[in-house]
């Protein structure tokens, strides 16, 4: 399953997040944070840095009760971050939050890859640039009056199930269908907190399970919406909650979404990183963290062809075989997780019969986390799960050559213990080093 824009296609294979970028004074969560370039710049790369496939970058606030702004405002506020991301990240798809044909237009000029219109792309100008265009687009169900977004009192005790919701976001996919526009370049978002109560939005969540189903469209290929709002602090009855103080709400949010298979998340922050024991169903993700690890950190030390035939199938039978075997094995696989992304693994177990040393036997983690911190944090959960069974030292081989990975190890205080082995890949000899921790 993909994501068809104008800078690719992009993977929904695995849980993917278009990280939210504010250019307003007036945003509901952050509105005023992230006005200046430079803010804007360093926010952008935080949130890339922390997992975000892409940038969502908006100049008009959408907040209930909000001031509209004309055309010309909302570009002179998008215009300097957006230019100038795209000269310092030129491989990065920016999506452009935008329901104004005008402001859309410039920003496919200036590289924009995905446009995200709150409105569904009711306006006839942005239906044909979007029909003209071969970015992907995000269309959300809204309801609007007069050309405002209608904010009705969100506390509205009038019980609602989300049946008009759920027409109108059949209406929205039916107009980008009936404009020619491909299925695979469009993403629905049901719109939580655009123009329905805390009732109906709560219908609507609760109907998440049948959403694919009732809108007859792939569950990959719709974005939910629900960082920060409102109706995440109502069903938790703590509506005395600032916006910023839902981060830990919208992680919870996510992880149902996740579980019932939506991928594409709008978020203003990044599920942080945890590790958890992994689980069968973590070996193919596990397969492709380690082919895309031995690719990038053998590089020069392996054949070049060695490495790019490399089996992601052989190597989730491997990891499959680890992920299956029983507590009682004194084995054990953990996984790196990031909201649903799989980041990086570790296994381990013991290796004497006295049961007091324990090896690390393989840790990975992917190349595009590398210098984050997140090895570190890694490493150190697999030693306190050893600590936890009892374990007394821990042993680990690497290879020679392996200067980046020594070095990692050495500065977290692993030393030497002489021991030399020859391991063979793909007909190569490569000596490895025996490493030892007291723990």
């Amino acid at each position: 399953m993909f994501w068809q824009t104008s800078s690719g296609r992009i993977s929904l294979e695995e849980p993917f997040y278009l990280g939210i970028l504010n250019l307003t004074p007036d945003s509901f969560s952050d509105g005023g944070s992230f006005q200046e370039p430079t803010a804007a710049l360093l926010q952008a790369n935080h949130l890339v840095a922390q997992g975000a496939g892409t940038l969502d970058i908006g100049g008009e606030s959408t907040r209930p009760g909000a001031q509209t702004i004309d055309s010309t405002e909302e570009w002179r506020r998008v215009e300097p971050t957006l230019k100038a991301l795209r000269q310092e990240s030129p491989s990065l798809p920016l999506s452009l939050d935008s329901r104004h044909a005008s402001v859309a237009s410039k920003g496919l000029e200036c590289g924009v890859a995905i446009l995200n219109d709150v409105s569904g792309f009711a306006d006839p100008a942005m239906l044909e640039l979007a029909s003209k265009s071969p970015c992907g687009l995000i269309a959300m169900r809204s309801r609007e009056a007069g050309g405002k977004l209608v904010m009705p009192p969100y506390e509205n005790p009038t019980p609602r199930d989300a049946s008009a919701a759920l027409a109108e976001l059949r209406r929205v996919k039916q107009r980008l269908l009936a404009a020619g526009i491909a299925p695979e370049r469009i993403l629905l978002d049901p719109g939580f907190g655009f123009g329905t109560t805390f009732q109906e939005d709560h219908a609507l969540w609760k109907a998440l399970p049948q959403l694919a189903e009732v809108l007859d469209w792939p569950v990959e290929r719709i974005c939910i919406g629900i960082s920060r709002k409102r109706f995440l602090a109502a069903r938790a009855n703590r509506p005395e909650l600032l916006p910023t103080q839902r981060d830990d709400l919208t992680e919870e949010a996510h992880a149902e979404a996740r579980r019932l298979g939506f991928k594409v998340f709008r978020t203003h922050a990044m599920p942080s990183p945890k590790v958890r024991s992994g689980e069968p169903s973590d070996a193919a993700a596990i397969a492709k963290v380690h082919v895309a690890s031995w690719r990038e950190a053998y590089k020069g030390m392996l054949p070049a062809t060695l490495l790019e035939n490399l089996s992601a199938s052989e190597k989730e039978s491997l990891a499959l075989q680890a992920l299956r075997q029983p507590e009682s094995s004194g084995h054990r696989v953990l996984v790196l997780d990031r909201g649903g992304q799989l980041l990086g693994f570790a296994a381990l177990g013991a290796t004497d019969p006295e049961g007091k040393t324990a090896e690390i036997f393989a840790i990975y983690l992917h190349p595009a986390c590398w210098g984050q911190g997140l090895g570190r944090l890694l490493l150190a959960s697999a030693l306190n799960a050893l600590r936890q069974d009892g374990f007394h030292k821990a042993t680990l081989w690497v290879l020679e050559r392996n200067a980046r990975a020594r070095a990692f190890y050495e500065a977290g205080g692993w030393k030497p213990t002489g021991g030399t082995r020859t391991q063979w890949h793909g007909g190569i000899a490569m000596r490895e080093l025996s490493y030892g921790l007291d723990i």
